[in-house]
């Protein structure tokens, strides 16, 4: 199995790059071939054959690992600069302005990021989240699947990763060789989803329950009720993954 890190920062030996090397040293520990490609030394967007060669590299990977410290609440300029130069690969645009999945199609991906503010704060606010969505919106579109992500807070004048961070970032690497063998829909997914509709079904019903008692829509009428039940299914379950999606990300 092949799984190459991508590093968008100029710092080599800071903070990001330490957690993508612990990652990396994880995957090598489980019996993955690794390499790493540094943006800011290797990738010089104005030159075609850089952008092609990268490309074939790739292409031969399995899973490929983004790390990038979040500046501004986004991606590095490195690397969304590779986003863009890259995108031919990532996705096939259609005459109609579509996005279609393209060379990338199946691969999983990792993401890394970290930031000045606090565990706390980025608890609450969401800080490194827009660094993240970035990141999956362009690998979800090109049909990848998320197989982990990283978050370092706190980072003002840190130096060196801490080493409980180091251990979760190794553990991640050991076990990225299953997860990407695995693929994206697993049955904890399929749990999941399952467990979300139950609960959505049952709050639902609750609530359909309640404007009845109160003479709010009337008890009988098959499809007054079915009516009324979809209509506040959608708007519960609307919600619902719109706070799961917001709340997705590690940020801590």
């Amino acid at each position: 199995m092949k799984i190459i890190g991508i590093l968008g920062t100029q710092n080599q030996k800071g903070l990001t790059a330490q957690l993508l090397d612990e990652v990396l040293r994880g995957a090598e520990l489980a019996g993955a071939e690794t390499s790493l490609i540094v943006l800011e030394e290797t990738f010089d967007p104005t030159k075609q054959d850089e952008v092609r060669q990268l490309g074939k590299k790739l292409k031969q990977a399995d899973c490929m690992i983004f790390a990038t410290p979040t500046y501004f609440g986004n991606v590095s300029g490195s690397m969304k600069q590779f986003f863009d130069h890259l995108r031919d690969y990532f996705v096939h645009l259609t005459s109609k302005g579509e996005n279609i999945p393209h060379l990338f199609k199946g691969k999983s991906y990792v993401s890394i990021t970290s930031c000045y503010k606090g565990a706390f704060e980025n608890t609450l606010s969401g800080i490194t989240d827009a660094t993240f969505n970035q990141i999956d919106t362009v690998m979800s579109q090109a049909g990848m699947h998320r197989a982990g992500e990283i978050v370092l807070t706190g980072t003002f004048q840190m130096e060196e990763v801490p080493a409980k961070k180091r251990e979760e970032a190794t553990a991640l690497g050991k076990k990225l060789v299953e997860r990407v063998e695995r693929g994206g829909f697993t049955l904890k997914r399929y749990l999941q989803l399952f467990g979300m509709l139950a609960v959505s079904t049952l709050i639902v019903m609750g609530i359909q329950k309640g404007l009845q008692a109160v003479h709010f829509i009337p008890a009988e009428g098959f499809w007054i009720n079915y009516l009324v039940f979809v209509i506040i299914f959608f708007l519960f379950l609307a919600g619902m993954l719109r706070l799961v999606t917001i709340h997705n990300h590690k940020r801590r």
